[in-house]
C-alpha cells in the first residue's frame, strides 16, 4: 500500500509529534522554574507567572486544536435528509 506523501500528511505527522512534546516541555520547564525560584529564594509571584504562562500556552494550543477538530468534523458530516423526502408538513 503506497500512500502518496502530501503536505497535509506531513503537517498531520508533525502535529501528532509536536503536541505531546509541548506537554513534556511545559511540564519540565514548570518543574525546573519552581525548583529554581525556591533555590534562589525569589518571590513566588514570578514563579507563578511563569508556570501560568507555560500552561496557558499549552491550554491555548489544545483549545485551538479541539476547535479545529470540531470544525473539520462539522464540515465532513453528511447532511441529514428527512425520511419524508423533504416535503413540508401539511
Amino acid at each position: 500500500m503506497n500512500l502518496p506523501i502530501t503536505f497535509d500528511r506531513i503537517v498531520s505527522a508533525i502535529g501528532n509529534v509536536a503536541r505531546p512534546y509541548v506537554l513534556y516541555s511545559a511540564a519540565t520547564s514548570s518543574a525546573l522554574a519552581t525548583v529554581s525560584i525556591v533555590w534562589m529564594r525569589l518571590d513566588l509571584i514570578a514563579g507563578a507567572a511563569f508556570v501560568g504562562a507555560a500552561w496557558g500556552g499549552v491550554a491555548l494550543l489544545y483549545g485551538a486544536k479541539s476547535l479545529e477538530n470540531a470544525s473539520v468534523a462539522k464540515t465532513n458530516a453528511a447532511p441529514v435528509v428527512p425520511s419524508d423526502g423533504g416535503q413540508p408538513a401539511q
